[in-house]
């Protein structure tokens, strides 16, 4: 049995239980964090929140891949990851965030140059690649979407891509479960089809197109149709994302990334669709698309 796995006394009736009663919590701690935020007028709430992230989700990747030969390497990933994810915590401004991620990426990528000096075998390049590959995939891609925190309507803004992130998620299981005919990817990811990406499109371009209005953001200004292209991409990155670490589990042969949040499915399955969305949501904003 693999640690992802339950445990072999628990029914599925207790794990349905389990999941009914983790999921509302962690919601609950969802909505405190941005409620804090956009209270207080100052990211630190969800500045904490993505390093717990950073750190949770560095922990598990590297503990899949299992290729780290000492604890010393393993723990390079998980502290560089949370560096870069809780970026915010140092009050950088954006041009200082920027700067800190170059240098916690090139130490990163010395200490472990240095670590395995010695070690001359094929198998080193696998391993430092497996260690920094996690620094990159999770660190990285999260510390982009702190970029989406500052100002008055940081919190909001973090609501509004986060919501229609996960919109796509939500409409693909609704519609693609009954639905789905038409698998997309059957040997990475068995339960997505065709059906559920189109309709998870749809729902990420609806909910970016009507939540600002109703969240008081600057970007209700955009218009209809450009917040629906907004949508667009921010689904289709959520979708990709997800696809992606569902490639990766599979390939690894298990089906949680982790027991550390019960019948979830672990930190990474709860934050794997904004990898990819918050990066793209701020290059988007960025770049005044």
């Amino acid at each position: 049995m693999t640690p992802s796995e339950p445990g072999p006394g628990l029914s599925k009736r207790a794990r349905i239980t389990i999941r009914l009663t983790v999921a509302p919590l962690l919601l609950a701690v969802l909505i405190g964090v941005l409620w804090l935020h956009d209270h207080m007028g100052r990211s630190l709430p969800t500045d904490i929140l993505l390093l717990v992230f950073g750190l949770g989700g560095a922990y598990e990747v590297v503990r899949l891949f299992q290729q780290a030969d000492r604890a010393i390497v393993r723990w390079i990933a998980v502290v560089a990851s949370g560096l870069l994810a809780g970026v915010g915590l140092f009050g950088l401004d954006a041009s200082g965030r920027m700067e800190l991620r170059v240098l916690v990426l090139a130490a990163a990528l010395i200490v472990l140059l240095v670590v395995h000096l010695k070690d001359t075998r094929p198998i080193a390049v696998e391993r430092i690649a497996n260690t920094f590959v996690p620094i990159l995939f999770v660190g990285l891609l999260l510390s982009f979407t702190r970029e989406l925190g500052d100002g008055g309507y940081g919190a909001r803004m973090y609501a509004w891509v986060a919501i229609s992130a996960k919109a796509s998620d939500i409409a693909g299981w609704v519609v693609g479960v009954p639905f789905g005919k038409h698998k997309m990817i059957p040997s990475v990811s068995p339960g997505k089809s065709w059906e559920g990406f189109v309709a998870g499109l749809v729902a990420s371009a609806a909910v970016a197109a009507w939540l600002p209005g109703l969240l008081h953001l600057p970007v209700a200004s955009w218009g209809a149709v450009r917040l629906a292209l907004f949508g667009l991409a921010v689904g289709g990155a959520s979708i990709l994302a997800g696809v992606m670490w569902s490639g990766w589990k599979r390939r690894l042969g298990t089906k949680d990334s982790s027991p550390l949040i019960p019948e979830i499915g672990g930190v990474m399955d709860l934050v794997d669709s904004m990898l990819l969305a918050g990066p793209v949501a701020w290059a988007w904003i960025r770049l005044g698309l």
